[in-house]
């Protein structure tokens, strides 16, 4: 029998919604623009930006909209 690995769904989720992944090593995904994700557990997820917790989320969906706005807003500047 497979176990669920919410790594593998982060993964998944930010190459659907076409969120770069620089690198991942275990539970820590490291993205562009200085941007972090440590998964913490099932549907609970630690957004970071250059070392500072940006906040915690518990919806896949929100955090990849959260950083696609915010790509999109530092992509003006």
């Amino acid at each position: 029998m497979d176990t669920y690995n919410e790594t593998d769904f982060v993964l998944y989720a930010l190459a659907e919604m076409k969120i770069p992944v620089l690198k991942h090593t275990g539970k820590h995904i490291t993205l562009a623009n200085g941007y972090q994700i440590e998964v913490e557990k099932r549907d609970l997820y630690r957004l970071s930006v250059d070392g500072f917790v940006i906040s915690p989320f518990d919806d896949m969906g929100v955090l990849c909209q959260f950083i696609q706005r915010n790509n999109a807003s530092k992509d003006d500047d």
